[in-house]
């Protein structure tokens, strides 16, 4: 009977346990480290805004009928924004407190604070480039708020944005290879609502890798080509 009872006594201690184990593996993060690479610029159906009927305020309307090309930031070197340079391969590297995403395009990168702190008082008052990003877990999904991004730098090579911008971006894996990653953009100056696009995203193969990016180096490109929209025929 000792030996019955002490059986007892083992099995409630280790049924609880292992169910709490389980419960917290089931719910552990997902792990986003690795070379990746989104769809290709170059694709109309794959670009990550084009295609898409978009809820323009009068002034976005303006601002997007008006918008001139030879103004994109990225054609005279200034820093992309946090939703363009996917389609280049780029590497995240996951850790407890901070996420980085370091891209081929232009060598730059993204961190994503994990660890729960909040942006600075005056952040609106000196908005970056990739803007302040804190991320957060809902069950695997791994679900980054991102304010304060530079007005200068563009959704994608059509659409500009106000300082009000807020990205939320939603990362889900699909499997080992593949990323859904959901971008939902709030800018009421230029949207009279928020909009989501999902962006396909794959695991980079074993012959790519992570290049040589700048910007400036060997550059043959002339700037001052670049025709202001209202001139082009």
């Amino acid at each position: 009977m000792t030996r019955l009872n002490n059986l007892v006594v083992l099995i409630s201690i280790w049924l609880p346990l292992s169910v709490a184990g389980a419960a917290a593996q089931s719910t552990a993060p997902a792990d986003f480290s690795g070379l990746w690479i989104g769809p290709s610029a170059a694709d109309p159906a794959l670009r990550t805004l084009y295609g898409k009927e978009l809820p323009l305020t009068a002034e976005g309307k303006e601002r997007l009928r008006t918008v001139d090309y030879a103004q994109d930031p990225i054609a005279v070197c200034l820093p992309m924004g946090p939703t363009r340079g996917y389609s280049f391969p780029f590497q995240i590297v996951q850790g407890k407190d901070v996420v980085v995403i370091a891209f081929e395009f232009q060598h730059t990168y993204r961190l994503i604070y994990m660890d729960g702190r909040k942006a600075p008082a005056d952040i609106e008052e000196y908005p970056e480039w990739m803007g302040f990003s804190s991320g957060r877990w809902e069950g695997e999904t791994l679900v980054i708020d991102t304010i304060a991004i530079d007005d200068r730098t563009w959704l994608d090579p059509a659409v500009p944005h106000s300082r009000r911008l807020r990205l939320t971006e939603r990362l889900r894996k699909v499997d080992d290879n593949r990323i859904e990653w959901g971008i939902t953009v709030d800018d009421p100056v230029f949207f009279t609502a928020p909009w989501t696009v999902v962006r396909p995203v794959r695991r980079a193969g074993s012959d790519e890798r992570i290049l040589s990016y700048s910007c400036n180096e060997n550059n043959k490109f002339d700037p001052s080509a670049l025709l202001p929209t209202g001139d082009r025929k």
